[in-house]
């Protein structure tokens, strides 16, 4: 039995306990069923996500931040939006974690290969490193 079908498993029996309060018959199916697309989808994005952290010689203890960067992606990705703004939001995210300690090359990895990103984050992000930051007139300027 597999680490997923025992998790399946035991939301199952958590719902015939009544955890959730009395469901019936069907309304349990559906839950059941939702819950294990959601988790295979989610036991799939973690495997690839630890595949390119192995391939990139991410310590193991810093996995669970580059998971948590994962699963924001993987949330932002099931979003309905534009195109522009979820690059714009994934650039942010990158950003974000950057700030927190992590890699950018592994992140942005992960955004390719994981999600199938264009690579145009990859070059967004350079332009505006490159940019020179306009601070405007400072008060000791006067």
């Amino acid at each position: 039995m597999s680490r997923l079908d025992r998790m399946v498993g035991n939301y199952e029996v958590m719902l015939r306990l009544g955890s959730a309060g009395r469901l019936t018959e069907r309304v349990i199916q559906t839950r059941v069923a939702r819950f294990s697309i959601s988790a295979a989808r989610d036991e799939s994005m973690l495997n690839q996500t630890r595949a390119v952290l192995c391939l990139h010689g991410v310590h193991t203890i810093i996995f669970p931040a580059y998971h948590a960067f994962s699963r924001e992606l993987g949330k932002l990705t099931r979003e309905e939006t534009s195109l522009e703004r979820q690059q714009r939001e994934m650039m942010w995210r990158v950003d974000k974690w950057v700030m927190r300690g992590l890699s950018r090359e592994v992140l942005l990895d992960i955004a390719t290969n994981v999600f199938n990103l264009p690579p145009l984050l990859e070059s967004r992000n350079q332009e505006a490193a490159a940019r020179p930051i306009d601070r405007g007139r400072m008060a000791s300027d006067t």
